[in-house]
C-alpha cells in the first residue's frame, strides 16, 4: 500500500504543475501572436501604398563659394531668421573698386555721345543754313530765267503782230500806189517799217532760243540740288559705336552688382542659428561652412519606400500626408507631390524601424507639402499614394 501511495502522489503534483505553466504561458503567446500581426499589417499596410516618414530636420550650412574675408556677420547664436534673410556679408571692396570704375567709363561715355549730338547738331545747322542759301539762289536763278523767256516770248508775240499789221498797210499802199492814189515815197517808208519788223523778229528766234536755252539750264541746277541737297550729317553712324560702348558697360555693371550680391550670404530657410563657424575679419576658403541653420519648420518630408513599393512609386506622383501629431491641434492632412527618389536601395535610419532589431531598407524618397503646409522639423507623417 506505501508504494502505490508514494508512486500516485508524484503524479498529481506534475499535472498540476503543467496547468501551472500552461495558464503562465498564455500571455506570452497572446503577445507574440499581436506583435506578428501588427507586423503582418504594417507589411500589408506598406504594400498596399501608404508609409511612415519623418518630415525633413536636416540642417543648413552656409558658405561662400569664393575664398575671402567676412567683412560682418548680422546675427548671433540662437538667433532666429526667415528665409532670404542677410546672414554674412563676405568682403567685396575689389567689386566695388571695379563697379566705380566702370560707372565712371560709363558717364563718359553718355557724355561723350552728348557733346557728339551737340557737334552734329550744329554741323547740321550750319549746313542747312548754307543748303538754304544756295535753294534761294538757285530759286532765284531759275525764276529770273523764267520770266525773262516768258517776257521775250511775249515781246516776240508783239513783234510779230506789228509786223503782219505792217505787211497788211504795206499790202493796202501798194494797191493804192498802183492806182494812182498813194506817192512812191508813202510805200518805201511802209516798206522799210516792215523790213525792220522782219528783222527784229528775225532776232527774236534767236534770242527766245537762247532765253530758252537759259531757262532750261537754271531749272536742270534747280531739280539737281533738290535731288542731291541734303547735306545733313546722320547721327546714328557716328553714335551707335559708342551707344553699344554704353551698353558694353551697362551689362558689366549688372554683372558686377551680382559678384557683390554673392558675397552675400542669406537664410535659405526660417530657423534657428544653432552654429557660428566664423566672425568679423576672419579669412575663409572657398567652400568653408560659416553659418549652421535648423530649420524651425519644414514643407518636406523624408521616408522610405520598402521594396515592395519601389516600383510603384515614381517623381511627380501625387501623395496625401497626415501628420501623425495631433493633440492640441487637430488633424492636419496635406496633399504634395514625390519631388526625389533614391535611385538605389538603401537602409533606413534607425528611427524609421518598427522594431529596434529589425532593419529597414528601401528607396529614400523625398515630398514636398504644399506652400502652406508647416510641419515640426522631426515629427512623424503618414504618406499615402493616390491611385
Amino acid at each position: 500500500m506505501s508504494v502505490e501511495i508514494q508512486g500516485h502522489v508524484p503524479k498529481r503534483i506534475w499535472r498540476r504543475g503543467a496547468r501551472r505553466k500552461l495558464i503562465a504561458a498564455v500571455p506570452v503567446v497572446i503577445w507574440l501572436l499581436a506583435i506578428a500581426a501588427t507586423f503582418q499589417l504594417y507589411q500589408r499596410a506598406s504594400f498596399v501604398g501608404t508609409v511612415v516618414g519623418f518630415a525633413d530636420d536636416q540642417p543648413v550650412t552656409l558658405a561662400d563659394l569664393e575664398p575671402g574675408i567676412v567683412r560682418k556677420v548680422h546675427v548671433q547664436l540662437h538667433d532666429l531668421v526667415v528665409h532670404g534673410q542677410m546672414v554674412v556679408t563676405m568682403d567685396d571692396r575689389q567689386e566695388r573698386i571695379e563697379l566705380r570704375a566702370v560707372e565712371e567709363d560709363s558717364e563718359r561715355l553718355r557724355a561723350e555721345v552728348l557733346a557728339e549730338e551737340a557737334r552734329l547738331s550744329a554741323s547740321n545747322a550750319g549746313a542747312i543754313a548754307d543748303v538754304d542759301d544756295l535753294a534761294r539762289r538757285f530759286s532765284i536763278d531759275r525764276e529770273s530765267a523764267h520770266v525773262d523767256y516768258l517776257s521775250q516770248l511775249v515781246q516776240d508775240a508783239w513783234d510779230r503782230i506789228l509786223l503782219r499789221g505792217a505787211r497788211v498797210e504795206y499790202d493796202i499802199v501798194r494797191s493804192l500806189h498802183e492806182d494812182g492814189n498813194a506817192s512812191l515815197r508813202e510805200l518805201n517808208d511802209i516798206q522799210t517799217e516792215m523790213d525792220s519788223l522782219k528783222a527784229v523778229v528775225d532776232e527774236n528766234v534767236a534770242v527766245l532760243e537762247r532765253k530758252k536755252r537759259a531757262f532750261q539750264e537754271a531749272d536742270q541746277r534747280w531739280g539737281s540740288f533738290l535731288e542731291h541737297g541734303d547735306v545733313a550729317i546722320p547721327y546714328e553712324p557716328v553714335l551707335t559705336p559708342l551707344r553699344l560702348a554704353i551698353d558694353v558697360r551697362q551689362r558689366d555693371i549688372e554683372e558686377i552688382v551680382l559678384r557683390i550680391d554673392a558675397h552675400v550670404l542669406r537664410a535659405t530657410t526660417d530657423g534657428q542659428v544653432t552654429a557660428l563657424l566664423a566672425h568679423a575679419g576672419d579669412r575663409v576658403q572657398a567652400g568653408s561652412p560659416l553659418v549652421t541653420i535648423s530649420p524651425t519648420a519644414t514643407n518636406l518630408a523624408v521616408a522610405y519606400l520598402p521594396e515592395q513599393m519601389t516600383l510603384s512609386a515614381q517623381v511627380g506622383a501625387p501623395v496625401s500626408v497626415s501628420c501623425l501629431a495631433t493633440t492640441g491641434r487637430g488633424r492636419r492632412d496635406y496633399t504634395g507631390v514625390v519631388v526625389s527618389l533614391s535611385a538605389t536601395v538603401t537602409e533606413a535610419p534607425l528611427r524609421y524601424r518598427q522594431m529596434p532589431t529589425y532593419p529597414v531598407w528601401g528607396r529614400g524618397m523625398l515630398v514636398a507639402l504644399d506652400d502652406d503646409a508647416r510641419l515640426i522639423p522631426g515629427e512623424s507623417v503618414r504618406i499615402a499614394f493616390s491611385d
